[in-house]
């Protein structure tokens, strides 16, 4: 139930005006030319706006309340997830976790990786050219890691470089699947924190400034779509995302390992 009653779609056509009074009072004749509208539409519009206490009347003109200004960003979110789940559609297709669809917003102005017949390892590409080189990476794997993603694994266990990774039972074994040799010179490195956790939602990189989210295939584990983006709110949701799995997960034992998973 909604109490206050309003609209939300006038409010969606009104937004902007709270949006242009949000900095400093604006008499009506200046919302008028800013927003480009009609003499009548800002006076109904202003009407309304204070009559909701959404906007204020001063002597200066009209200012944003604080009730004003969460509705504004409301829509401001709004659009932006409606923007992102059209953008993001071939990762969506994969990934329906409320973990990351709540947030999609956070990704409106992300790259889009997707697989193609030409270039099936395009959503790899990001995570190869990050995980060449860091000062921090953390990353979150669901399904089994690329082979050339292991390389570089491989490479930075011998060379004692740290990294964290929580995975789930399955890219574990996934993993020591495809190369046994490959699996135990990660797992048994000093330098390399392995941590496993059985319901991690999708696979995830921190990887530096930069977050990563990739979609895979449920049957093949083939990868289709990546995203990356450099945004600090989106990687401030990645980090909390992380720091609560991590809380939840277990210190891979690699002794156990040795028996099977």
């Amino acid at each position: 139930m909604i109490p206050h009653g309003r609209d939300p779609h006038q409010l969606l056509d009104q937004a902007p005006l709270l949006d242009a009074a949000r900095d400093g009072p604006l008499d009506r004749s200046t919302l008028q030319d800013e927003l480009d509208i009609s003499r009548a539409t800002a006076y109904r519009w202003t009407s309304a706006l204070t009559d909701g206490q959404l906007l204020e009347q001063t002597a200066a003109g009209y200012q944003t309340t604080g009730a004003g200004c969460a509705v504004a960003d409301a829509v401001s979110r709004f659009e932006r997830t409606i923007a992102a789940a059209d953008w993001l559609e071939p990762l969506l297709a994969q990934i329906s976790a409320p973990e990351f669809t709540r947030h999609v917003h956070l990704f409106a102005d992300a790259d889009l990786h997707v697989a193609t017949p030409q270039n099936p390892n395009a959503p790899i590409e990001p995570w190869l050219e990050q995980f060449a080189s860091f000062d921090r990476s953390r990353s979150l794997v669901v399904a089994g890691c690329p082979p050339k993603v292991t390389e570089q694994g491989i490479e930075h266990a011998r060379n004692d470089v740290d990294f964290e990774a929580i995975c789930t039972p399955l890219a574990l074994e996934a993993d020591r699947n495809a190369s046994k040799n490959a699996f135990d010179t990660i797992a048994s490195a000093d330098a390399p924190a392995l941590y496993t956790h059985p319901g991690l939602p999708f696979t995830m990189g921190i990887i530096d400034d930069v977050v990563i989210v990739g979609g895979f295939d449920d049957e093949t584990a083939l990868p289709i779509a990546s995203v990356t983006t450099d945004d600090p709110e989106a990687r401030e949701w990645a980090v909390d995302l992380y720091r609560r799995y991590k809380r939840e997960a277990d210190r891979l034992d690699v002794t156990q390992m040795s028996t099977g998973l």
